[in-house]
């Protein structure tokens, strides 16, 4: 049986948007599908004395019908367009339309998704219902929660725009009903209604299912819980069997509240980027909770085995991108709570923290586009550093060559270089009339083997720099 997860078709004037490596993925755009699975998660239940608060009133008084909500939806949800002429391979598509709704006014902020928001140059732009697109710029994109940050000049936001209110306390209950507010296909602002099924680990995050369809344009949406008018998860993807033809598709969203940790780092002036300790981690059939499985820093103390169950006196840790939530904003050492063979041992040990996705860099030249190792898990597999392929421009003289994304530098004319910096540089001084040798490792589809290299000859042409805050037009 093979399970796939679906991003729906875009407008008739585009095709399927390609998922992110980490991300989900029912922005509309050009693309392709990757595969997925599930697993089972579990849900906390609220405190009995709200229950009995909440019962005490009448439900006319507590929340609005689901049409108030709704309409109410139209007031802060936008549409969002991304236009680029290079999709680096995370982002895969170019040019995207997707969903966002206004969660700052004072600010300006919108949230939608991250693979909506891309990590490629590209030209974003925001509009409010009945109002004219505006331009947009990306203020925190994060590929862990699938979560990212616009901020267009609040002078723009409309009088009769309300920022949308989150649930930033209570965690999603199975059984409330829901909706999807957004502008699938060619359509805007609509909704679809279901339940929340339930709320699971699904590596690498917590996801919350349900049966309100998502399809392509939703992405970045609002999920609504239709019991409180709340906001409760960014509608991320869609997943079916396709070798079952009776199959229905389930929704994928992430949850808001780790979201709201977010911005109120980022509102405070701190740090939100995703934070690591240095391990990897593996998980049971039957418990979601960490272990460790490799260490990268002896001298964090952790060992293989380890069950990680708390950081600075809370320990409650559900998953590993709880665990990543909980050392955003981490300064200096953390209190890592592990349970080592049925004995809790308190450490402390160091993080270290992805780059900034907005302060990306890449090269290109002769139509071959170059990066950093920007994958989360990249202290793991990539630990030489070399860098990597992000796009081929196609037309380039790097498209007749067997320079794919994704294979690495491993040498330019003989020369291993891992900094961009230097690798402008050593490109820069060469005579543009010169042709570049690159010594690139890929993996390899021989069972006898895992990694095959090649060498590509390419014209040096003009160096130039990418800068995921330039526009597509620079």
């Amino acid at each position: 049986m093979k399970l796939i997860y679906q991003p729906a078709k875009l407008s008739h004037r585009m095709s399927l948007f390609g998922m992110l490596a980490l991300g989900r993925w029912a922005t509309s755009a050009r693309g392709k599908l990757p595969s997925g699975d599930m697993s089972g998660g579990k849900m906390r239940h609220p405190i009995f004395v709200v229950a009995l608060l909440l019962a005490s009133t009448p439900a006319s008084a507590r929340t609005p019908t689901a049409d108030v909500i709704l309409d109410q939806a139209n007031h802060y949800t936008v549409k969002i367009r991304r236009v680029a002429s290079i999709g680096l391979s995370e982002d895969e598509g170019t040019s995207a339309s997707a969903t966002g709704f206004l969660v700052d006014r004072t600010r300006g902020w919108i949230l939608t998704n991250a693979h909506v928001a891309s990590r490629s140059p590209a030209t974003i732009t925001v509009s409010f219902k009945g109002h004219k697109y505006v331009p947009a710029r990306r203020v925190f994109v994060d590929r862990l929660t699938d979560v990212a940050v616009l901020e267009i000049d609040k002078g723009a936001i409309p009088a009769d725009a309300v920022t949308a209110d989150l649930e930033c306390i209570q965690p999603p209950r199975v059984g409330n009903p829901v909706a999807i507010f957004g502008h699938p296909g060619d359509l805007s602002y609509t909704a679809t209604r279901g339940i929340i099924s339930s709320v699971s680990w699904v590596f690498p995050t917590e996801i919350i299912q349900s049966d309100a369809t998502i399809n392509g344009g939703n992405s970045g949406g609002p999920l609504i819980d239709l019991s409180t008018g709340k906001i409760v998860g960014i509608a991320a993807a869609s997943y079916r069997d396709t070798d079952d033809d009776h199959s229905t598709a389930v929704s994928f969203s992430e949850p808001i509240r780790p979201v709201c940790q977010i911005l109120d780092l980022l509102k405070a002036g701190r740090d939100a980027r995703y934070r690591q300790l240095p391990a990897a981690y593996a998980t049971a059939e039957d418990d979601d909770r960490p272990i460790v499985a490799t260490v990268f820093d002896q001298a964090s103390g952790l060992k293989i085995g380890d069950r990680v169950v708390g950081i600075n006196g809370r320990k409650d840790i559900r998953n590993s991108s709880d665990l990543a939530n909980r050392l955003r904003g981490a300064d200096g050492l953390v209190d890592v709570i592990v349970d080592r063979e049925g004995v809790e041992v308190t450490l402390k040990a160091a993080t270290f923290v992805m780059p900034e996705v907005t302060d990306n860099r890449s090269i290109e030249f002769s139509g071959l586009v170059i990066s950093n190792q920007w994958k989360l898990d990249s202290a793991e597999f990539q630990h030489e550093g070399y860098p990597v392929i992000d796009f081929v421009l196609p037309g380039s003289p790097a498209e007749m060559t067997k320079a794919y994304p994704s294979y690495h530098l491993v040498a330019i004319n003989n020369r291993t270089i891992t900094d961009l910096e230097k690798l402008y540089q050593f490109l820069s001084s060469l005579p543009a009339e010169d042709e570049v040798s690159l010594v690139l490792k890929a993996t390899t589809s021989a069972d006898q083997f895992y990694r095959q290299y090649h060498l590509v000859t390419l014209p040096r042409g003009k160096p130039r720099w990418l800068k995921a805050s330039q526009s597509a037009d620079d």
